[in-house]
């Protein structure tokens, strides 16, 4: 059972800001969806217009370029720890490389549309996502084995492995662990048959700084390609409303439901649970707390806030792009369009 925490009153006295925005949202926008572009109400229509047009080139696009961009150098930052592991200076900058490349992507986790989305939820999903970042798909345990398998250095390591040993939360384990240690039970393999004692401290910082930078790369390509889907006509499908999208309408959900991300992970899973307050048995969850090893969790949640602000507002710059808030506006939900940006 969900708690609320100390001796607060459950159920109808405890709201969420987010559910009662994003139901009220889609109760004002269900009128669109009703109608069809230009047949009704203009203003609302060239507003959904403006808005699908803005999503990729003034929205998701800004947002990936500037993830590529610190994924590149999280590249240059591994592959110089990979060349000297012994080094604890290089680690330190890959370390602060990862951080940098994972607040940049904190802001693309509220842009789950197209291939970036689950395969089994998003429409033209492809799981890209989770190639960069399954948190909290993680298995910690999991990366220290594949850290003495070696199993990263085959070509198809990233075709035949689960997500929970590859992307930026498995970099946290590898950069962040204590050197030499690892986290699984004295009764699993690399513990109970002493591969992992083998290596010792050097040869396991050896091999998780090669590691690391085989998983920067994939992460860096992803990246780069999800980027590219965008830029190179993903936008322009998106605008027209064009297959996986059956309508404008349709494309329109795929922005409001990327925006839930900040109701169902962001509150519900990064802050709740950690506290607390839902799915935890006990008083805390502290284990649940996301980056846990390398802390952070807070500039993280403020990622999510900015992304999602962007997809909102139409716009990664600040500059005036058209989004959800100007739909509202169009429908005379001025109060509900502040009420959500505030």
């Amino acid at each position: 059972m969900a708690r609320t925490g100390g001796d607060r009153p459950r159920g109808e006295s405890v709201r969420s800001w987010g559910i009662v925005g994003a139901l009220a949202l889609a109760v004002v926008l269900q009128p669109v969806a009703c109608r069809t572009p230009g047949s009704g109400d203009a203003p609302a229509s060239a507003a959904l217009t403006a808005l699908l047009a803005d999503v990729g080139p003034r929205v998701v696009v800004p947002t990936l370029d500037r993830a590529a961009a610190a994924s590149e150098a999280l590249v240059a930052a591994t592959d110089a720890w990979a060349a000297a592991p012994g080094d604890d200076a290089a680690r330190g900058v890959a370390q602060d490389a990862w951080r940098a490349a994972l607040a940049a992507w904190q802001e693309a986790e509220v842009m789950q549309i197209g291939p970036a989305g689950s395969s089994i939820t998003v429409a033209g999903g492809a799981d890209l996502r989770d190639d960069v970042y399954s948190w909290p798909t993680i298995n910690p345990c999991r990366v220290d084995q594949e850290t003495v398998y070696e199993g990263f250095a085959s070509p198809s390591f990233f075709d035949e492995a689960l997500v929970n040993v590859y992307g930026l939360d498995a970099l946290e384990t590898l950069l962040f662990s204590e050197p030499g240690v690892n986290v699984c039970p004295g009764q699993i393999d690399i513990n109970a048959d002493g591969t992992w004692d083998a290596l010792g401290v050097d040869g396991v910082q050896q091999r998780r700084a090669e590691y690391a930078a085989v998983v920067a790369l994939h992460v860096h390509d992803t990246i780069v390609d999800l980027r590219g889907w965008w830029a190179d006509g993903g936008s322009d499908t998106f605008a027209a409303a064009e297959a996986p999208y059956e309508s404008p309408e349709d494309a329109l959900g795929a922005v409001f439901d990327a925006l839930f991300y900040l109701e169902l992970t962001t509150k519900d899973r990064k802050l709740a649970r950690p506290l607390g307050l839902q799915d935890c048995v006990g008083t805390a969850c502290v284990a649940e707390v996301e980056t846990r090893v390398a802390g952070g969790s807070n500039v993280w949640i403020a990622g999510n806030l900015v992304g999602f602000r962007a997809l909102f507002t139409g716009s990664a710059d600040g500059s005036d792009g058209a989004g959800m808030d100007d739909l509202l506006r169009a429908i005379g939900e001025d109060a509900l369009a502040d009420d959500l940006l505030a």
